[in-house]
Formats: C-alpha cells, structure tokens, sequence
C-alpha cells in the first residue's frame, strides 16, 4: 500500500529548511515551497518505505545534470533524523506554472510554444548526453519560468541512467500509460506471457512524449484517445492523428511537420534524438514570420461557457469539437441560484397581484430615506432582542453546534471515539508527521438529547442575524459596500485523474458523502493549505473509509479541491474532486467565530463531486 503523502504546516522546519505551502503531490511524494536563509526551494519528501533505493536514484541522476533548462538539485538528507520516516530533496524552486497551466492560461502563440518545446528539448538532449532517462516526459513534468518564459525539466523520480541496477521486476517500466510509446505497447503485447521478460526504455520513448506534449499544446487535444485501455493501446498502435496544421489552422506547417516527425510510429523512422529535435524548432523559429504570433486558440467570452458544447469524453477525443478550442482568462460565469437560495427569495418576494407603480418625476425625499434607516434600526434592535431574549429562557439551545445523529447521513458512518480521540483528526499520520491543526468545538453530552432544528435551518438563522445586525451598523456608521473576497479561479485536474475515477466507476459530477472529521458532525477550525477527508461509505469501486486528500482554499467560502485518493489497502491514485457543502453549495459555508483570510470554522460533514476541471 503507497502511504498517504506527508502532510507539513506552515512555518515547520525539516532539516533547517522553513515549511510555507505545498506546491503539490505526485506519485511517490510531496513538494513543498520551503526558504533557507531566505533562498526559496522545492522541498520534496518521499516516504522512504515506498521510494526505497529509487531516491537515491534521483538524487544520482540529478548530480549528473547542470543545464539551465534542467532543475537544479540543492541538497538532500533524512527527516526525522533519529528516526527517518522520510527522504528530503532540496531542489530550485521556478516560480511558474506547469506546462499545461500556463497554455490554458496563456493561449500561447506558435512562436511561444515552439520556444517552450525548444527548452525542454534541449533539456532533454543534456539529458541524454549524460546517460540518463527521464521516462516521465509531459506537461505536469515542465515548468514555465514567471520571469521570462523559460522552461525547465523538473522531477526525474523514475528515470534512469546506463549502469543502474533493476528496481522493479515489472514488464514494463514505471511511467505515465497515456504518454508510452507505440514500441511499448508492441512489446507489452508479444511478451505478455513471456516470464522475465521486461521492456527496456530508450531514448526514442522521451522523444515520442515530447511529440505529444508539443500536439496537445498546438491543438488543445490529445492524438489518442479510446474507450477503454485496450482501444487507447490500438489507436496508438494504428491510427494516424490529423497533423497539427490540419486539426487547427492557425498552426504554422514547419512546426506542424516538427510535431509529427516526432510522432512516427517506429523508432527508426521518428527523430534520431533530442538534439535533432532541438535544431529542427530553432530552424522552424528561424523561417517564422508574423503568422506565428497570433494566439493558437480561441479566447473565452461572455457566450463560451463550453468550449465544446457540452460533447461528453468520449465524443470530444473522437471527432471534430464543434469549435475551435478555447483558451485564456474564463469569462465569470453567473452561479445559478441553490434551491435554499431560491426558496428564500420567493418567500420574500411581494405576495401576487400587487402593483407597485413608482412616479419617476419625484425622487424619494431625504425625510424618506431618514424614516427608511430608522425602521431598519428598529428592526435589527427588535432581533437582537428576540435572540437575546431567547439565550435567556434557553441557554443550552444557543450554544448548539452539533447536529443531532439523527438529522444527517453521515453521522452513523463513523465510530465516535472517546476521550482526546474525539478532537483528532480524520486520519492518523505516523507519530513523526504533523498534521494540519483541526481544532474541534465539542459540546457537552448533555445538549445531545436536545430535539434541535435541521442544520440548514440553524443556518439560515445565522445568516439572517449576521444581515441585520451588518444592515443596522452600517445604516448608523455608513460602512462601505461587502468586500467579497472572489472563490478561486479555475485550475486543470492531475494528469490520469478522470481516468482513474472512471475505472473505478465513479461518473463526472456525481457527490458522495465525507467527512473532515471522524467523529460526530461538530464545527471544526481550519487553515489554508493541505487537508484529508475520509470516504464515508464506498463510492463506485472505491473503498469506504478512503483518505482524500488536497488543500483548502479559505475566501467567503472555504473551497476543497483533492487531488489525491489512499485507500484503506491498495496503492494511492490521482484524483480530481471538488468540496461541496452538505446543503449543495460548491464550497464549505463559514461558521460564526473566525473572519480570518487563512483559517475559518466549517461543519465536518461535506460533499464530494467528481469533476473534469476545477471550477
């Protein structure tokens, strides 16, 4: 079983190094942004069961390159010391985005992508003059440069050098299935049954990754695609992708051809090596003229909410988009009203039948206005007194923040532990990690009894307090509009994330119930950053009692994205799920108690939706 990624807070120090976020999670480890002596870095920490002798290959590889379009390797060690749990890599930090990130976002030109490209294969071609590997070449594994658009190679976790021992009996060696080439699928086919067998990496398989990567980014879509594994294997066995050019006119026929020379189907036809490939872009660069520079795809707009009308997967990769692919900035779509929502605001629309007919020729007086604000006093002084009034007769019942068991789902799903367990967090992590600080409001067992009012009730209640008491200060002080701190912008899914959730028969915007905490629903505090639910309940093929894991994002909600999925036994898998509050909302609603811009108080129990993208 892969362990759970290791999860550090803000401001712990691992070997002298000052944690501040994490950057992300991959398939053996996770990074974070860390500073020494004020010098930033990737911190990446591998759990020393899983990774065993692979790290020390890393760190050989990486003592082999120096290139600026390699990343650099900083220093490495043990952590804990006495006891280590697990292996830390120091690496430079590029402050940028991935490969795929930054083309959503940036709708590059010809011209930038072929620069793009140039720079990871030149990467690639010191890379190879050195004797190594990388076997794990795509856009998750390629950071574009904020400063000035350079790319860099980064993360060589599987790759391998001439000379290094065998770590896996495998078949095949470790790698991303979508980016083998079409020579690993021969051979996984005619030696299926063979014992012993295993297939040898060359340099020709990082140069077909190369050629799909630079496809995706000058069309938007990827050459490949089936139904199930055994159609994807075919189509790159067989079929032939429309070249670049033809999939999408704005793509200049030299880079075009650049592309597809690096797409051939046998080793010996496709380009000899990274240096080649590396000359090829430089003279297509040199031939370039003004038509390089008009952006590769389509803007986002006011009336492409879509960019491909709604298409499900499958007809998305098979034929023709029924527009040309869309990148850049998304226009802010308009959220539809919950049904809470909607329910609220019939209830306070005027009863039917009544016309209300406004003279435009006179404006409201200032007396009006004077009489408007000191009804909207008497009416947030007359709440405050009922609430008031209210704590006095039943003081108990003001203090609830735990729902009754009988009122939510998920309460039966976990085993309330008694005693200190009942404040810890959803998983326990080795003795020697950290986890996030979740600090549990726990009632006293006597208010359990209470036959309280539904959770969404308690907080349409608080929401009305916290309106007028906000409408009768500011009518009194003339407080400025609601600053409204905007909900995250959109972001990609881990690379194999929807594939791995279709396996396991879990369908594109279905919810399943989690919890934050494993114990009775209560309000908990929590920070930006890392964080884990558990499945309650299995999900499709998934296993109940799954750790998810990801990061919070605190704004006026507190949004969830997770990434990554550890089942109770199995290996850990990528993921793509957004946190959904119980009463539907995307996003956790904020409790009462913290108006902090990092940390907020939520309910424990949640939602999580199976998604494509990140909204």
């Amino acid at each position: 079983m892969r362990p759970p990624p290791a999860i550090l807070t803000p401001g712990e120090q691992v070997l002298g190094y000052t944690v501040e976020r994490q950057l992300g999670q991959g398939g053996f480890g996770t990074v974070y942004l860390a500073r020494n002596g004020g010098q930033p870095c990737a911190l990446k920490l591998l759990h020393l069961q899983r990774v065993g002798e692979r790290v020390n290959r890393e760190v050989t590889i990486l003592l082999q390159l120096g290139h600026p379009n390699v990343v650099g390797l900083q220093g490495f060690g043990l952590w804990p010391p006495a006891e280590p749990q697990f292996a830390v890599i120091a690496m430079e930090y590029v402050d940028g985005r991935r490969l795929d990130v930054w083309a959503d976002e940036e709708n590059p030109t010809a011209r930038q992508v072929a620069r793009v490209v140039l720079d990871v294969a030149l990467a690639l071609a010191a890379t190879h003059a050195a004797g190594v590997l990388h076997r794990d070449v795509k856009e998750a594994n390629v950071m574009v440069r904020a400063a000035d658009g350079r790319a860099k190679l980064v993360d060589f976790g599987i790759g391998d050098y001439e000379g290094a021992r065998e770590l896996t009996e495998d078949l095949l060696p470790p790698g991303t299935p979508e980016y083998r080439a079409p020579e690993v699928w021969r051979y996984f086919q005619q030696h299926l049954r063979v014992p012993g067998a295993r297939y040898t990496a060359g340099v020709s398989d990082d140069l077909w990754a190369l050629g799909l990567v630079l496809y995706a980014l000058l069309t938007g879509r990827r050459p490949f695609d089936g139904r199930d594994d055994a159609s994807f294997i075919e189509a790159v066995l067989t079929s032939e992708p429309p070249p670049p050019h033809e999939e999408n006119a704005r793509v200049p026929r030299a880079l075009s051809d650049v592309c597809m020379r690096l797409l051939e189907k046998w080793p010996d036809v496709r380009t000899s090596s990274a240096q080649a490939a590396a000359s090829a872009l430089e003279a297509a660069l040199r031939s370039a003229d003004a038509t390089w520079d008009a952006p590769l795809c389509d803007t986002f707009a006011e009336d492409t909410a879509t960019t491909e009308g709604g298409r499900d997967s499958e007809e998305r990769w098979l034929h023709l988009p029924l527009h040309r692919p869309r990148r850049g900035k998304r226009a802010p779509r308009v959220k539809k009203p919950e049904p809470q929502e909607a329910a609220a605001s019939a209830a306070e629309a005027p009863p039917p039948g009544t016309t209300v007919r406004v003279s435009p020729r006179r404006p409201p007086s200032f007396g009006a206005w004077a009489m408007l604000a000191l009804a909207l006093v008497l009416v947030a002084i007359g709440a405050v007194l009922i609430q008031w009034q209210l704590r006095i007769s039943s003081p108990t019942l003001a203090r609830q923040e735990v729902a009754p068991s009988s009122e939510s789902s998920q309460a039966g799903l976990a085993a309330a532990p008694a005693g200190p367990e009942a404040t810890a967090a959803a998983v326990a992590l080795p003795a020697t990690l950290q986890e996030v600080s979740a600090t549990v409001t726990t009632q006293p067992t006597d208010t359990l009894h209470l036959q309280l009012p539904s959770k969404p009730v308690k907080k349409g209640m608080s929401v009305m307090a916290r309106a007028v008491s906000t409408v009768a200060a500011c009518t009194a002080l003339a407080c400025p509009g609601p600053q409204v701190r905007p909900a995250p912008p959109p972001e990609p899914c881990p690379v194999g994330s929807v594939k791995a959730m279709e396996k396991l028969d879990i369908d594109m915007g279905d919810k399943h119930d989690a919890l934050f905490v494993f114990d009775s629903p209560q309000i908990i505090s929590v920070q930006e950053g890392p964080t884990q639910l558990v499945l309650a309940g299995p999900w499709g093929d998934m296993p109940s009692n799954t750790v998810l894991s990801g990061r919070l994002i605190v704004r006026d909600r507190v949004y969830g994205r997770l990434t990554w999925a550890t089942p109770p036994k199995g290996d850990s898998f990528p993921i793509c799920m957004d946190v959904y509050a119980e009463e539907g909302a995307r996003g956790m609603a904020r409790e009462t108690g913290d108006d902090s811009p990092s940390s907020a108080r939520i309910y424990t129990t949640a939602r999580v939706k199976a998604v494509s993208e990140f909204e």
